[in-house]
């Protein structure tokens, strides 16, 4: 009888052994996949201090100093670009045609993503649309840009204008402050705009009242 209850004992000992070895080696499987070799100080990618890694594409360098002034550059010709109209009659600031040609202008500004929801929700046409209901020409004045925040892969820039409205005979009917914050990411080894908040109901209650 003791012999049997050995036996026994022995065999539910192995079979103990037996599960835990394969429980704990499923577990190591499923932490590292075989063949994959993890760099050391490579195991986490996040907190790098600078940059972002996506999945299938390059770290991006964080913006550099000169690459701050150059920012700057690009965001006080984007505000003339933007805010500079001319003419104010209907062929040039009403037609399907104004509005393409006022993208065509900003385009290279801005990143494709942002570029393509500016034209869908037609806020490119918005200082057109001030210069026809107005009847007037628009121009920014007193341009000022600040870098805001350096986070590496983007940096936001904040910025005060004020935007001149000037009738056919060149007098000043309306002076709008305006202050923003633009954003630029990387696009194509690019600093490029992907967003720009301002106080944009001032425009908008001109042209909607």
């Amino acid at each position: 009888m003791m012999r049997k209850y050995s036996w026994l004992a022995g065999a539910m000992v192995l079979a103990f052994i037996l599960i835990t070895g394969c429980s704990n080696s499923t577990a190591d499987e499923g932490t590292t996949e075989p063949g994959v070799n993890i760099p050391s100080g490579q195991e986490d990618s996040s907190g790098n201090g600078g940059g972002s890694t996506t999945e299938g594409t390059t770290e991006v360098p964080p913006a550099s100093e000169s690459d701050e002034k150059a920012m700057l550059t690009t965001a006080d010709l984007y505000k003339k670009a933007e805010f500079t109209v001319d003419k104010y009659d209907e062929e040039h600031t009403m037609t399907r045609e104004a509005l393409e040609a006022k993208g065509e202008i900003l385009k290279p500004f801005l990143t494709s993503k942002y570029f393509v929801a500016k034209m869908a929700d037609r806020n490119i046409a918005l200082p057109l649309q001030v210069a026809n209901k107005e009847s007037v020409t628009l121009h920014p004045e007193d341009m000022n840009f600040s870098v805001k925040e350096n986070r590496g892969d983007s940096l936001l820039i904040t910025y005060t204008l004020n935007l001149i409205l000037t009738d056919k005979n060149g007098k000043e009917t309306r002076n709008i402050p305006l202050e923003g914050d633009i954003t630029f990411l990387q696009e194509n080894n690019q600093w490029l705009i992907q967003d720009d908040t301002y106080n944009i109901k001032e425009l908008q209650n001109l042209v909607y009242e």
